[in-house]
């Protein structure tokens, strides 16, 4: 009996100790490697200046252009939105870009139907899931903000096996050979293509009919903003006019008075992929509209 007990305890000090080489050896991986993934290009930026930072869903991801922002204002510019990000997520990229002490002149932030709606982003929990243990800004969006079980914590490699379609042996391989992505070259910017042969209100998109009394997320980032000392910047992003219950965003401007309200600023069909997003071609329009309409207008921010 003794000579089981003995045997288990062995067989368990194997098994810890390769959990803890692999759990090394992902993340030493991924720590060291070229940007693939925007977190990953994220924390590549730690300990430097971005004049102008733009954070929210993927309206900001996919329409928000980088290089037109630099080009007319000569400072540096990146797109840090989120597919399907809601203001939990943008609140815990706000934070970790104090954490990483990067430094901005302005943050943008996109508000619409966000401002009270739950949930959390596509691809920011596995994105960060790798460097969990960077800071409590990571542990505790992954563990109380995504509620993940604590095992993703405390368990060396477990992160790696519950995830591992997205961040499993095929995309750390990925990240040691350096196959690249477009996130670096982009600036984090994802332009969609122009729809071909379909009208764009085949598909009816609406805003919420009503909106929240308040909006928790959205008083905390103004809260550490203000703390922080970081200037933010509230704006909406357009939809195409077929859009139903539209005055939705007046109902939001009475929440957020300050909000730069671009919901009408682009009416053509042909600048959207669908009501909700711009084309490459509606993109390049908007930033350009929002540079001249915010950046440089006669008070400069």
């Amino acid at each position: 009996m003794k000579k089981f007990v003995i045997q288990i305890i062995g067989v368990l000090i194997v098994t810890l100790m390769l959990l803890l080489v692999l759990d090394f050896t992902y993340t030493t991986i991924y720590e060291n490697a070229k940007p693939r993934t925007k977190f990953q290009y994220l924390r590549s930026l730690k300990s430097t200046k971005v004049n102008y930072i733009f954070l929210g869903s993927s309206r900001v991801e996919n329409g928000i252009d980088p290089f037109i922002v630099e080009n007319k204002t000569k400072k540096k510019c990146i797109n840090l939105g989120y597919e399907a990000a809601k203001l939990g997520d943008i609140f815990t990229v706000l934070q970790l870009l104090k954490s990483y002490a990067i430094v901005s002149d302005t943050v943008f932030i996109q508000v619409d139907y966000i401002f009270d709606i739950n949930g959390h982003s596509i691809n920011l929990p596995y994105e960060m899931t790798p460097f969990v243990k960077d800071n409590p800004v990571t542990k505790d969006y992954l563990l109380d903000y995504i509620g993940k079980d604590p095992s993703l914590y405390y368990v060396p490699f477990i992160r790696y096996c519950g995830s591992d379609q997205k961040i499993g042996f095929r995309d750390v391989f990925a990240n040691l050979v350096g196959k690249k992505t477009t996130v670096v070259e982009k600036k984090g910017y994802s332009p969609l293509a122009p729809r071909i042969n379909e009208s764009i209100h085949t598909k009816h998109f609406s805003l919420p009919a009503s909106i929240a009394s308040h909006s928790p997320y959205y008083e905390k980032i103004k809260e550490y903003g203000a703390a922080n000392n970081i200037k933010i910047v509230f704006f909406c992003a357009p939809f195409c006019k077929h859009t139903k219950n539209l005055d939705y965003i007046k109902k939001l401007k009475t929440k957020i008075p300050n909000l730069y309200d671009f919901s009408n600023a682009i009416e053509e069909d042909s600048m959207f992929v669908n009501c909700f997003h711009l084309n490459e071609m509606g993109a390049s329009k908007f930033t350009d509209i929002l540079v001249e309409k915010i950046i440089n207008n006669k008070n400069k921010i």
